[in-house]
C-alpha cells in the first residue's frame, strides 16, 4: 500500500478530521493501516459531530459552538487511486500554512490532493455565497 510507511522510517500516514477554531488547529485520526473501509476508500473511525461532542463535553471547545461552524475537513485514502485526499473548506486550502501543518500532522505525502467538498463549508463561507446575504 503507497504512503503505508513500513520499513522506511517514516511515520505511517493517518486518515482523520480536524477543524480550524481561530488560530488553532484540532486534529483526530487514524493510522491507515487501521482506517475503515467506505466505498473504494479508507477513512476516520470517528465522526466530526461525535468527535465535537467529545471535545465540547471535555471544555476544549466552546459549548454554544456547532461542529459544522468553524472551518473544517477531513483526510481518506482512496484505495483504487492510492492516494490520499485532503478535503477542507476554502478558508483552510487558502491557507499554506495550516495546509501544512495538516499535512505533518497526519504524515501525508507530497502527493496527497487537495480538494473542496460541499461537505466541508464554514457559515463564513457559506454566507459569503448566499445571494441573500447583503452584507
Amino acid at each position: 500500500m503507497k504512503g503505508a510507511g513500513g520499513g522506511t522510517g517514516r511515520p505511517e500516514p493517518r486518515v482523520g478530521i480536524f477543524w480550524l477554531v481561530g488560530k488553532r488547529l484540532i486534529t483526530d485520526s487514524t493510522p491507515l493501516t487501521k482506517a475503515e473501509p467506505y466505498g473504494t476508500a479508507l477513512g476516520h473511525t470517528t465522526s466530526h459531530i461525535d468527535h465535537w461532542t467529545g471535545l465540547q463535553h471535555a471544555g476544549a471547545v466552546p459549548a454554544e459552538v456547532e461542529y459544522e461552524e468553524p472551518p473544517r475537513g477531513r483526510v481518506v485514502f482512496d484505495g483504487r487511486e492510492q492516494r490520499f485526499y485532503l478535503m477542507a473548506d476554502r478558508c483552510i486550502l487558502g491557507r499554506r500554512d495550516v495546509v501544512a501543518e495538516i499535512m505533518e500532522a497526519m504524515h501525508l505525502p507530497d502527493d496527497t490532493v487537495l480538494a473542496t467538498d460541499d461537505h466541508y463549508r464554514c457559515f463564513h463561507c457559506l454566507a459569503s455565497r448566499n445571494p441573500f446575504n447583503r452584507e
